[in-house]
């Protein structure tokens, strides 16, 4: 939607009855993605203001420095006179000797569009709170009010923020505030009301796309079935505020592809059409819906209360991202999205790549969450050794998600859903925050063994052993066995071609063939056997020749020198799981109550 420069939108926030805080959106420099933003706050005239850009988002577990987008930053007294601003910190502000009224302007910054910062352009002003204002923390434990006006034709907002009578939107502290997603567009508004606990709740879908009808209205409808099957888990909806959860999604060109959740809304991005994709992103949709109760309300300790200006670090992104991530897909097959063969497809890839990771001889799920600080979505230029050091929580988490599943449904007659039930009774209903050994408690409790409970925790959590899934697939009729137990492989290793070369981009995977040869990063690989290396093609077709337990000679230049290194080539470590043909009607049953639709 195309609007004329001189439309304005305009947000008025209050802290309370007599402190407040207005924000004047200005789109007339939409082309520079610019935000003009105008603040107000009253306070006492004894306390000087201390302002700060938030350094964390909700749902974010690393560093992210929004005020690097804030400049132009000025302010006045309640009369218009010029107040000195001391910058105390790259993301904090001091203003003093004021009469209890400071009024502040700057400008911000933003393209793009996702779950964590802010887009402003023609099409919409996608605003993720932390990103875009800043906040008082002497206000933060205040209501806070936000009025629209002078929106442009047809547009209209989308927010977990509450609706007042009035028009204006409202939340109870800062925290909610901040973690209240806004989007001011031309989008379509469905939904549907899904009953829980005497209550009618009402599940939106605010869509800003340049699709279809038919195509919203099938992605409503796989909303719809994933949070039926969402809520057969937990036996309820969460208590949502204003009895209402909002699917905040933009699939337009120039969005980045993201999903982030919030306590009671979503915000999921894609480039693509959801034609082009495929719905695809109904999987991450499923695994933000999730978050509504694990992790927004069944919450770890060691996250609560959210730090705005650091990050905090957790042992149990495992249990609230891994777990959630097994669940995202899990519920998918419940629904009817994925068949059988599909299902078991998605579960190739994490096996695959935790069985196989590196990083597990130095960490287990609960140290590994704490990396998260560094790598979700952190940024630096120095190489790091992550791919033999590390494997992300929402892996690891998933495929001891899925063992534990299986290890409580064939030993112990009952399984997964039933300990997130019960940690949903005794920790997310009434957000009590948790810690490690709670869910170690609720394990001993629902198996009716608590040294199983401990030495999983010991062995698999503290630890970093995995459960034999081989073993427990075959318990439900399935298979998992080497795809490709006669192809020569040498490990996954970053290539590029380099003139008359490959050059070695990242180190090599600890135990592969490459890193036993001693092939390192920056090496450049002229030769392997007989075959010239030019291409990543070369290499396949050296690879081609080969057989398991060969030893190819690999020829390289290495800081000026050229050197020649003995590669052994071993068999394709890829798994594959199937459907046996052969499994009995037990194994069937067992695998059908593990997979079948559940009844809310």
């Amino acid at each position: 939607m195309t609007m004329s420069p001189s439309l304005c939108a305009f947000l008025l926030l209050s802290a309370t009855a007599s402190a407040q805080t207005w924000y004047e959106l200005d789109l007339s420099g939409r082309e520079l993605h610019q935000l003009a933003v105008n603040a107000e706050y009253r306070l006492d005239p004894k306390e000087p203001l201390e302002l700060r850009m938030a350094s964390a988002s909700p749902g974010r577990y690393t560093r992210h420095d929004f005020a690097k987008n804030v400049y132009a930053l000025s302010a006045t007294d309640g009369s218009g006179h010029p107040l000195a601003v001391e910058r105390l910190t790259p993301s904090s502000w001091r203003v003093s000797q004021h009469q209890g009224v400071v009024r502040v302007t700057y400008l911000l910054f933003g393209n793009r569009a996702d779950g964590t910062y802010s887009q402003i352009d023609s099409r919409h002003t996608h605003l993720n709170m932390p990103a875009s204002f800043l906040y008082a923390p002497a206000l933060a434990s205040q209501p806070m009010t936000v009025r629209l006006k002078a929106l442009p034709a047809g547009w209209s907002v989308a927010s977990q923020l509450m609706p007042q009578p009035d028009g204006s939107l409202t939340a109870p502290d800062l925290s909610y505030f901040m973690d209240s997603p806004l989007e001011l567009s031309d989008h379509q508004l469905l939904g549907f009301d899904q009953p829980s606990n005497g209550k009618n709740y009402r599940i939106e879908l605010a869509l800003h796309h340049q699709g279809t009808a038919e195509a919203a209205a099938q992605l409503l409808k796989k909303i719809k079935a994933v949070v039926q099957q969402q809520q057969a888990v937990f036996g309820e909806l969460p208590d949502f505020e204003n009895q209402r959860y909002t699917f905040i999604a933009d699939y337009l060109p120039g969005v980045d592809g993201d999903g982030m959740e919030h306590r009671n809304s979503t915000v999921v991005t894609s480039s693509k059409s959801l034609a082009q994709a495929d719905f695809a992103q109904i999987e991450t949709i499923s695994h933000e819906f999730f978050h509504a109760w694990n992790v927004e309300r069944l919450r770890p300790k060691n996250l609560q209360p959210f730090d705005f200006s650091q990050t905090n670090m957790s042992d149990a992104l495992w249990f609230a991202e891994g777990f959630t991530n097994y669940y995202g897909k899990l519920l998918l097959k419940r629904s009817g999205h994925f068949t059988l063969e599909n299902y078991l497809e998605k579960l190739q890839g994490p096996l695959n790549t935790a069985l196989q990771a590196p990083g597990r001889r130095w960490y287990g799920p609960a140290a590994m969450s704490q990396q998260a600080v560094f790598v979700d979505a952190g940024v630096s230029i120095d190489p790091t050794n992550y791919s033999n050091t590390f494997l992300s929580y929402y892996t690891y988490g998933e495929v001891l998600a899925l063992g534990l599943d299986l290890i409580l449904r064939t030993e112990y007659d009952t399984d997964l859903d039933a300990v997130m039930q019960l940690m949903w009774q005794r920790f997310g209903r009434a957000e009590k925050p948790y810690q490690l050994a709670d869910i170690e408690q609720a394990l001993a409790d629902i198996s009716g063994d608590s040294s199983f409970a401990r030495r999983f925790f010991h062995d698999s959590i503290e630890g970093s052993a995995l459960p034999d899934y081989q073993a427990l697939f075959a318990r439900l009729g399935l298979t998992l066995a080497p795809a490709y137990p006669e192809q020569a492989w040498l490990g996954r290793l970053g290539l590029e071609s380099y003139g008359d070369a490959l050059r070695v981009r990242g180190v090599a995977l600890h135990g592969s063939p490459w890193a036993q040869a001693g092939v390192t990063d920056g090496d450049l690989l002229l030769q392997l056997g007989d075959v010239r290396l030019q291409s990543t093609g070369d290499l396949n077709s050296a690879l081609a020749k080969a057989k398991v337990g060969d030893e190819l000679m690999l020829t390289l230049r290495r800081f000026d020198q050229q050197l020649q290194l003995k590669l052994k080539v071993q068999a394709d470590p890829q798994l594959v799981l199937t459907e046996d043909p052969k499994a009995s009607k037990a194994q069937r049953k067992k695998r059908d109550a593990w997979l079948a639709a559940k009844q809310i």
